[in-house]
């Protein structure tokens, strides 16, 4: 498949790019790097506050004082997102899910990987609780991943169009 056929693919992840982006830049001109100021969405379930995670996956490494782990973390990132093209390309136009959850973790991956590029950190805002239980705050391009994983766990469980 060319990259002809796959125009909505590119759409896609560039739609998610930009609102990543853009979530990011509102955030950070509300919060002007304030990591204090905490705007409450839903009471007891759902804020916005302001997170510079250096680290991984959920804020893993991000206490480190090290220059070295999120230099390390960038290049991982691109190598994985590397790979994660490497089969989108190779897969044909009929894969429909398989390349929806590629574009979505495509797009998700370059929003961050643009993050830590251009600032050396990753913008954390979106913040979900349910009473005692904290889910490590997150964003916009962390929840595409995140569905786009899943899309590709049901697409291989499916086991109909997996060219992997």
């Amino acid at each position: 498949m060319t990259l002809q056929n796959k125009k909505k693919y590119i759409a896609i992840f560039s739609i998610i790019i930009i609102l990543d982006q853009a979530a990011k830049f509102i955030v950070q001109a509300v919060f002007n790097g304030n990591p204090y100021k905490v705007i409450t969405v839903i009471k007891n379930f759902f804020l916005v506050r302001y997170v510079e995670n250096k680290g991984a996956v959920w804020g893993i490494f991000s206490q480190s004082d090290s220059v070295i782990i999120p230099k390390v973390i960038t290049i991982l990132s691109v190598l994985a997102l590397i790979i994660v093209i490497y089969f989108f390309l190779k897969l044909e136009s009929q894969c429909v899910l398989e390349l929806t959850s590629l574009s979505f973790v495509i797009g998700g991956a370059l929003g961050n990987i643009i993050d830590r590029l251009y600032q050396g950190y990753v913008l954390d805002f979106l913040d979900v609780f349910i009473k005692d239980y904290h889910w490590p705050t997150f964003n916009i391009a962390d929840s595409f991943i995140t569905i786009g994983v899943i899309l590709l766990i049901i697409s291989i469980w499916r086991g109909k169009c997996t060219q992997f």
